[in-house]
């Protein structure tokens, strides 16, 4: 069996991978650059086609975190917090991730006691809460909401 040789791309064969990449899912640098990586680009020719991406702005970082974080939170219903993370998993900078969180409706205690109201389904024993509030505080909740939240439709 013979070794296959690592293929090295140039900047040509590099830019036209990425562009290709583009036209099936939107993709932030960090990601593009990584992926470019993989395939076979060194840094320097990774970097050199992310700025002639961005020049032409078919990349940008805050769109695709504004859009991102709108769909984690209205698709997914993650909170504030599991959405920080995923951005920073995806390797944002932090003063996009700010500015991103910042512009997000506030709407996450009307989808919290939705998905409580779902999850505990009339059921207020400790088990079944307790592991309710595990869940929505990996969903991204703080804690203080999701027992408030149960508190509330527990009175009602």
């Amino acid at each position: 069996m013979k070794n296959k040789e690592p293929t090295v791309l140039n900047y040509e064969e590099a830019k036209e991978k990425a562009l290709k990449c583009l036209e099936f899912k939107s993709y932030c640098e960090k990601e593009l650059s990584d992926k470019l990586k993989h395939s076979g680009a060194d840094t320097e020719t990774a970097n050199k086609v992310i700025c002639f991406l961005k020049e032409y702005k078919l990349i940008n970082d805050l769109d695709y975190a504004r859009r991102y974080s709108r769909d984690l939170q209205n698709l997914k219903k993650f909170g504030k917090n599991r959405i920080i993370t995923e951005l920073k998993i995806k390797g944002l900078s932090s003063d996009i991730i700010d500015t991103v969180i910042s512009e997000l409706p506030q709407q996450e205690d009307n989808i919290l006691e939705e998905l409580i109201k779902k999850r505990l389904n009339g059921n207020f024993d400790k088990k079944t809460k307790d592991k309710a509030i595990r869940y929505f505080i990996y969903r991204g909740y703080g804690l203080e909401e999701i027992k408030n939240c149960i508190n509330k439709l527990e009175q009602n």
